[in-house]
């Protein structure tokens, strides 16, 4: 595609920008100011990071119930140490490039977050099921 909206991505895995439609079938985008946004943008520097640099880190970023059922609220800077961990390892450990797709599976929890968030901070893709998905289903997810 040689489209002005369409520029240059910093994504090594081209998967998911190489499956989108035809531009023809994109819905009508109005990136002028002032809905603008940079060349590049992480969401989850923007959600997150600016967040504790602009002094929210002993907010709280994330009220969810933990594995054993209890209440517990995770601040903006807990989460963000969270999701920096999983960024790192995703990186580091598993040879992580941006672009890639990363099937994230659990409970809506602050770690189903952070790994989210990690994903984005890595630039991936993070694509989110539902833990009441049986085999087949995931196997139908996995296969696109």
């Amino acid at each position: 595609m040689n489209h002005a909206l369409f520029k240059p991505t910093a994504h090594v895995d081209t998967f998911a920008r190489d499956g989108l439609p035809p531009f023809a079938q994109w819905p009508s985008l109005n990136l002028e100011a002032p809905y603008a946004y940079p060349d590049q943008l992480n969401a989850a520097v923007v959600l997150l990071d600016n967040a504790v640099r602009e002094g929210h880190g002993n907010r709280t970023a994330i009220v969810a119930r933990d594995m054993a059922g209890n209440w517990s609220k995770t601040t903006y800077g807990e989460l963000q140490q969270h999701t920096d961990r999983i960024a790192h390892v995703l990186v580091r450990d598993l040879g992580f490039v941006t672009g890639n797709r990363v099937l994230l599976r659990g409970y809506n929890g602050m770690m189903l977050a952070a790994a989210w968030l990690a994903v984005l901070k890595a630039g991936g893709v993070a694509i989110t099921t539902m833990p009441m998905l049986r085999a087949t289903e995931l196997q139908t997810v996995m296969q696109k």
